[in-house]
């Protein structure tokens, strides 16, 4: 099908220092290193005193502390707050250079539209694009039913503090279960285990006392991101902490991280047989009794079937798949399991891979078996100041009782495209494009785009490239100008962390302190822009749609409406420890100590579920993995002809599709391979090369990575050019997506191609 090429306005997927005024430039001294303008305005004139305000930052989820010096309306610095109780001063580059997202040239800054992709926008009002917008919205639903309505969620809307709960209750009332999150091309798998699994009211063992944790996948370090039992990403420093105090790690990676280098051992397994290892590991601490035998024989159910079901697993079977020693195997489930406490979480790694709803249940299934869940009178892990007040219990909770999205019993409407079912309350992204291009009843119309880029983001870019160009209405709502925008019918310019309330809701859930954080704009609007929530009120408005929260409906008709009341909506009084209106009192966020030592409660009488071993829909993925031949290693895909393994790499300086522009970042993304793999191809390192999977081939610039185990290309996602603009690999990279078929090699309940260890191999150019 071929694309119809937008006129695209003036951006870049990445911009060079050089694009920036001057005035925002990094200066080079060491201690002047963070500050970003200096202290003259753009006039010339002498700046007035600089006001410093604590608050937190919002591009990933670790929410780190932070101090930022203003004036004359513009950021002078940003750092660390030493002070903040979860991040004691730590930022990462992202951060200290947040400034400069506020200040781009790129920003959107009023409402644009345009009657026809090939124009260029024009300006226009706030109000006048929600006319314009609601006005085509009720046509397509008159014409098509509100099911051609959808939206995508970003990572720009998921750090919101109330974006993500607007958007799906705007929907829902809209009368659409068309909703698409950056969640379903990530880390499914987690939410998927957890309702096969069951869900233990008392939590997992938390990082700080542990005395083992095994990181499968996962790198903290730079990903920052926080699972239970591991390094919490507000404050990777904490590792070295505990390493000092007698934690013992245990980390699977293809490639000796920055966290792998801290490893007490470190199993360099081959992409894609993390639940091979799992299943080995498993059959070990069975075999061997290492397992709580208390535990399981008092909360779970399944464990004859499990003990079964994984004997096919021996440690040469393992080893030899995961291209491993099985001493090492063997070491490392000891390891674990005559361990105290601690627990066993991943990242991508498993989740981007092959079997990766059959790695995530291993992952439960080990820390079960191990008894890593609090016990009646162990502390709570997680507080949660934004949670009832009530002790947490010590025992399954019954599905019924678990949040919508966990509940598989809630989750049961499925795309039109193969069957895929929905998951955490959403559809899956990997089918969105094709919703969009399948005729038919149902088939999407209309995508609201919420701080989001599915051009660079979705997996099989030339399907999405597609899909975009085929509907009748594309709106994005985003801070900034992205690859994605250029597609689009209608801008609407979002607000910018900066520029309004904050509340720490993501972390509240993870942190072990009963500490809350609430920021208040630091710096006036630039332009019209609007938090998203807003511009949805008003759409709901126009439209005669409700927005249902926790405490009741959105009053689409009060103009005087705050943020403050949109999250009283969504965390009632009577449903949280400590109101909202209470946490936005103390700058730089408070421990409330009253709360500080919770203890698990007792078993509530009367329910009776058990955690599940071996549930059904996991028996059959066993037997499949157990009955699916060893591959050759360098003879990979379905002809044998490919040599390598693409394996998802994490980087610190950008948050997937965002902080790409930040001048201080390396350009690109290259294609990393072990020095031994490139001299054996001939090249070099800085040379361009093709790299190809089973569905399509790229150009990559090399670069030798001696922390690789051989047979892997490592990369990160989410770079490339913008479609429509000369490629230029040095400065924006290769969008490894491009490789990526949604139609083929996916996984059948959800939709999730391999993203992860699917097979490539290289050439010269």
């Amino acid at each position: 099908m071929a694309v119809r090429r937008p006129e695209l306005p003036r951006h870049g997927h990445r911009w060079r220092l050089a694009q920036y005024p001057a005035q925002y430039h990094c200066r080079e001294s060491p201690r002047l290193t963070k500050r970003l303008i200096p202290t003259t305005s753009q006039s010339g004139q002498r700046m007035h005193s600089v006001k410093t305000v604590k608050s937190f930052c919002r591009i990933c989820s670790a929410y780190c502390g932070i101090e930022v010096d203003v004036a004359d309306e513009q950021i002078v610095e940003i750092r660390g707050d030493k002070s903040h109780p979860m991040s004691k001063g730590y930022t990462c580059t992202k951060g200290r250079q947040w400034a400069h997202q506020y200040h781009n040239d790129n920003r959107l800054l009023s409402a644009l539209s345009r009657a026809d992709r090939d124009q260029a926008f024009t300006p226009l009002e706030n109000e006048q694009a929600l006319d314009e917008i609601a006005d085509k919205l009720a046509t397509i639903i008159e014409r098509h039913g509100p099911r051609a309505v959808a939206i995508f969620r970003g990572n720009g809307l998921s750090v919101s503090s109330n974006g993500n709960q607007v958007a799906q209750a705007w929907l829902a009332g809209l009368g659409s279960e068309m909703d698409f999150s950056t969640m379903s091309i990530d880390q499914p798998s987690k939410i998927i285990a957890v309702g096969r699994h069951g869900a233990w009211g008392g939590g997992g063992h938390g990082f700080a006392g542990a005395d083992v944790c095994m990181l499968i996948g996962n790198n903290p370090i730079i990903s920052a991101l926080n699972m239970t039992g591991g390094p919490p990403g507000w404050n990777p420093t904490s590792l070295k902490e505990e390493k000092k105090r007698g934690l013992k790690l245990i980390v699977v990676d293809p490639r000796r991280t920055e966290t792998a280098e801290h490893a007490d051992l470190y199993l360099p397994i081959r992409p894609g047989e993390d639940a091979n290892l799992l299943a080995g590991m498993i059959r070990l601490i069975i075999d061997e009794e290492l397992y709580d035998k208390e535990f399981v024989d008092a909360e779970t159910e399944g464990f004859a079937a499990l003990k079964a079901a994984v004997d096919g697993f021996t440690l040469d079977v393992v080893a030899a798949r995961c291209g491993l020693p099985a001493e090492d195997i063997a070491a490392a489930g000891r390891l674990f399991a005559n361990a105290g406490r601690g627990s066993a979480s991943s990242g991508t790694g498993p989740d981007m891979a092959r079997f990766p709803h059959l790695a995530e249940h291993l992952i439960l299934a080990l820390n079960t078996l191990c008894g890593r869940w609090n016990r009646e009178g162990d502390p709570v892990t997680a507080p949660s100041l934004l949670a009832p007040n009530i002790p947490p219990p010590a025992q399954t909770i019954p599905p019924e009782f678990l949040p919508p999205m966990l509940n598989p019993a809630l989750n049961t409407k499925t795309s039109r495209i193969r069957g895929i079912k929905q998951v955490f309350q959403e559809m899956p992204t990997p089918v969105a494009a094709e919703e969009i291009l399948t005729p038919g009843e149902g088939q999407v119309k209309a995508l609201i785009v919420i701080g989001g880029n599915p051009v660079m983001s979705w997996p099989d870019q030339e399907k999405t490239l597609a899909a975009l160009a085929e509907l009748d209405l594309l709106v994005c709502i985003d801070i900034m100008h992205t690859a994605t925008t250029g597609f689009a019918d209608y801008l609407l310019p979002a607000a910018h962390a900066f520029e309004r309330d904050g509340l720490a809701e993501f972390t509240d859930r993870l942190y072990d302190k009963p500490f809350g954080q609430y920021s208040k704009p630091l710096l006036q609007p630039r332009g019209d822009v609007q938090e998203e929530w807003r511009y949805l009120v008003g759409l709901a408005r126009r439209l005669g749609t409700e927005i249902h929260l926790p405490g009741g409906p959105i009053d689409v008709h009060n103009d005087s409406l705050e943020t403050l009341d949109i999250l009283e909506l969504m965390f009632p009084d009577d449903s949280v420890k400590v109101p909202v209106r209470e946490l936005a009192r103390h700058e730089g966020g408070k421990v409330f100590e009253e709360f500080a030592n919770i203890r698990v409660g007792a078993p509530i009488e009367g329910l009776d579920a058990k955690l599940q071993l071996l549930p059904p829909e996991v028996a059959p993925e066993l037997a499949e993995l157990l009955a699916t031949p060893t591959v050759v290693e360098g003879r990979y895909g379905e002809d044998g002809s490919y040599t390598h393994l693409l394996a998802v790499r994490r980087v610190k300086h950008v948050y997937n599709s965002s902080c790409h522009d930040f001048p201080k970042n390396p350009a690109g993304n290259p294609a990393y391979l072990h020095p031994e793999d490139l001299q054996e191809l001939g090249l070099r390192s800085g040379e361009t090369a093709k790299l190809q999977s089973e569905h399509a081939s790229i150009q990559v610039i090399v670069e030798a990575d001696s922390s690789l185990r051989r047979g892997i290309v490592s990369m990160s996602h989410c770079f490339g050019s913008v479609p429509g603009e000369a490629e230029n690999l040095a400065l924006s990279g290769a969008n490894a997506s491009k490789l990526i078929a949604v139609d083929r090699d996916f996984d059948p309940l959800m939709g999730m191609p391999r993203m992860s260890g699917f097979a490539v191999k290289l050439s010269a150019v």
